[in-house]
């Protein structure tokens, strides 16, 4: 091994095996931190040999807690963090362990990005195998719409290439599918020219909710690609950037991001500060790293997480009422929910170019939940699982599969159209028939 090897006893195994989601508290047997492709190879060889679990730790942000299991073998790519940027031919490769806020930094030098997460912590890995949607993906497309190409170990210990030339049903599957057909040890990215965007939140009385949602509405029916609104509704943190008398507050909140010409970003989002009465606004011309980071202490370590999502075909004023109702009675002041619009570049892509589907989607809406003390994990579980079933009658019966907790398989299947899933379970067979890479939101052999 060029890297290390690493068992219960070392320093090191303990700051591998703790993850984000301070409810995840598992002990693999073995954690093997690679160093490069070589090593990822390896490793899963030795998985096969002795017939472990295996968990892939990349970012390790997601919350069901894929990154880590017991008593198997955690592939730990945190290594693999490098960025090389060619500005010439506006492309970036970076390593699988990279996270989004190395990454952006290393593009924004030639004033060049590609879509990323709202969180600069979370990993690549992760995030563009499940499609990837962030401030840009109404400009650039998803996240997986933006690869280039991909360096895969495969279930046999395999280092292929996954692109439109080679091992073309492979790049269509990870691409949407998620983690299901190998590791990827590098990711090659196509760069746009995007530096400075005019970004920040603007908030409002929670009780303004529905006129709020209405007036988006309205707005992103002309809206151009350029700009990207979510709606985020919580009690107001107590943040520096906020009055100490909103701490605590529950309000809602319009983040917009435009991302071209500043000029004319100016004139476009005016309608968007001008409404209602708002409690602050902060939007201003910042870079666009800086916004990516601007919500990182929304995700801190050391909380408890769990998160459901649905798809919406509209943000009708029933739905914003019922976000109202639910919100107005969140069980824990950590807690947000977040509503980001879709459509723009997205929606171009063709619905089978790629396995994350459903682009027709107006909205994506994710109930993400977080509390400290374990003692009251019932209280707030039990007010997350109301709040989607009554979230169902306004979505479409489909999530983002980023946003599926841990659901079982249906609820995997919801991600997914028909074909989709049939040709996913065929090219799972091909390359991964033993259901290696099964810690994840699972897709099994055909």
């Amino acid at each position: 091994m060029h890297g290390e090897f690493l068992i219960d006893g070392m320093p090191e195994y303990e700051t591998s095996r703790h993850i984000w989601n301070a409810a995840i508290d598992r002990h693999p047997a073995v954690i093997i931190r690679c160093a490069d492709s070589e090593d990822i190879a390896r490793a899963v060889r030795f998985v096969k040999r002795h017939n472990a679990l295996l968990s892939v730790r990349a970012g390790g942000h997601n919350h069901v807690g894929f990154a880590v299991c017991d008593g198997g073998v955690t592939i730990d790519l945190t290594r693999l963090a490098g960025v090389e940027v060619d500005a010439s031919a506006k492309a970036a490769k970076a390593g699988g362990g990279t996270t989004f806020g190395v990454y952006d930094s290393a593009t924004h030098e030639s004033g060049l990005a590609s879509t990323g997460p709202i969180i600069s912590m979370v990993g690549l890995g992760g995030y563009t195998l499940g499609g990837g949607i962030g401030w840009l993906h109404r400009k650039l497309g998803l996240g997986c719409d933006n690869l280039v190409s991909a360096e895969i170990v495969t279930a046999d210990g395999e280092i292929v290439t996954a692109s439109a030339q080679s091992n073309p049903d492979l790049f269509w599957a990870i691409r949407g599918g998620g983690g299901n057909f190998g590791i990827v040890s590098s990711f090659k990215y196509r760069l746009a020219p995007v530096k400075d965007v005019l970004a920040g939140l603007i908030f409002y009385p929670l009780e303004d909710l529905p006129k709020v949602a209405a007036h988006v509405r309205e707005f992103n029916a002309g809206a151009p690609d350029d700009v990207c609104v979510w709606m985020t509704m919580r009690k107001a943190p107590a943040s520096p950037a906020l009055p100490t008398e909103m701490h605590g507050r529950p309000v809602a909140t319009v983040a917009v991001c435009w991302a071209g010409d500043l000029e004319t970003g100016e004139k476009v989002v005016k309608p968007l500060r001008q409404f209602g009465q708002p409690l602050i606004d902060l939007v201003k011309v910042r870079p666009y790293p800086d916004w990516q980071k601007a919500l990182d202490p929304a995700w801190g370590n050391g909380f408890r997480n769990q998160w459901v999502g649905h798809y919406l075909p509209e943000l009708t004023d029933a739905a914003a009422q019922t976000m109202l109702e639910h919100v107005s009675m969140v069980s824990s002041p950590f807690t947000d929910v977040k509503l980001a619009t879709m459509g723009g570049a997205v929606a171009r892509v063709g619905e089978n170019d790629t396995a994350c589907g459903f682009r027709d989607s107006k909205y994506a809406l994710v109930i993400q939940t977080r509390w400290k003390d374990p003692a009251e994990s019932a209280q707030h579980l039990a007010w997350t699982q109301g709040f989607f079933d009554a979230m169902k009658p306004h979505g479409a019966g489909k999530v983002y599969v980023n946003f599926v907790a841990d659901e079982g398989e249906n609820r995997v299947a919801d991600a997914y159209n028909a074909g989709a899933m049939a040709r996913l379970r065929k090219i799972k067979a091909k390359y991964d028939p033993g259901n290696l890479f099964r810690m994840n939101q699972n897709i099994r052999p055909g």
